[in-house]
């Protein structure tokens, strides 16, 4: 699991949650898999998503309400998934026509979440109270200043005002107004996720390197929502393996988080949990 700022992103393959080890999963090369994104926090969050540096939601991002937990499992175009990820191996006949690119084998997801709500304007009215006192003799009128605080209405002393000048009413915002809120839909331009960059390609792919292509068909619909301005965004990357590198063992079957780790000195199976065996001590790959 990776856990950021109260969000969580997941790899899953075959129903089954993905281990996450050194920030890396590993699946078979030809395996389809899903994201899984686990909004934790009490705030609404923004979701921007792409595999291999390009953006995968069609230029739209996924909103996530407070405590919601949702499975991206294909490409979008417009508002509907058509065809699932798939995971296959960068052979050099694969490189030589495509090239090689910066975020090749990286699960890229960046997430904002929610600005509070401005609080709102407490209005209060400020009045002038007119007296007119008949022994005094002079050209202005005595005023006495009130203004009602949801209580009820206060008084303080005034000062003069000239008799021409008419009586006045005030309006006094208390507290900062703050900026409006802006509405922001899902179909905000997402910014550039993993630019492509020109560089030397290597001579031949690692064998365990991998890139996400269009899968076997599916249909999941969705609809269109908004969300306020949002805080800071954070990025989370996973990386997709298909072979055991310190091994050099081609994955078979995913490495899940229930996936039993074979101890190399020892042949004691531990929990994919364990970085050491808890038998001889040995760290496991």
């Amino acid at each position: 699991m990776t856990y950021k700022d109260n969000f969580v992103v997941e790899v899953k393959a075959d129903g089954q949650i993905l281990r996450v080890k050194d920030g890396s999963v590993y699946l078979p090369f030809g395996c389809q898999y899903s994201i899984l994104l686990k909004n934790l926090n009490s705030k609404k969050a923004s979701v921007k998503v792409s595999i291999d540096g390009e953006d995968v939601l069609d230029g739209n991002s996924l909103i996530l309400d407070t405590l919601v937990t949702h499975e991206l499992k294909g490409f979008l175009r417009g508002t509907t998934a058509k065809n699932r990820f798939r995971f296959i191996q960068k052979t050099k006949e694969i490189q030589e026509h495509r090239g090689d690119k910066v975020g090749d084998g990286l699960v890229r997801v960046e997430f904002a979440f929610e600005k509070p709500r401005p609080e709102p304007i407490i209005r209060k009215v400020i009045k002038e109270v007119e007296e007119h006192h008949h022994h005094h003799h002079h050209d202005y009128w005595p005023r006495r200043y009130t203004w009602y605080d949801g209580d009820g209405w206060n008084y303080t002393s005034g000062g003069t005002i000239e008799d021409n000048q008419p009586i006045s009413t005030y309006n006094m915002s208390i507290g900062s107004s703050g900026d409006s809120v802006k509405g922001m839909s899902r179909e905000v331009v997402c910014d550039s996720l993993g630019v492509q960059a020109s560089f030397t390609a290597q001579n031949t792919p690692l064998p365990d390197e991998g890139i996400t292509v269009k899968g076997s068909e599916m249909y999941e619909q969705y609809s269109y929502g908004s969300i306020g301005e949002l805080e800071d965004s954070s990025v989370v990357v996973i990386s997709l393996k298909g072979m055991q590198h310190s091994s050099g063992v081609v994955v078979s079957e995913p490495v899940t988080v229930k996936t039993k780790l074979e101890c190399s000195s020892c042949g004691l199976k531990s929990k994919s949990s364990y970085k050491y065996c808890p038998n001889c001590g040995t760290f496991l790959e």
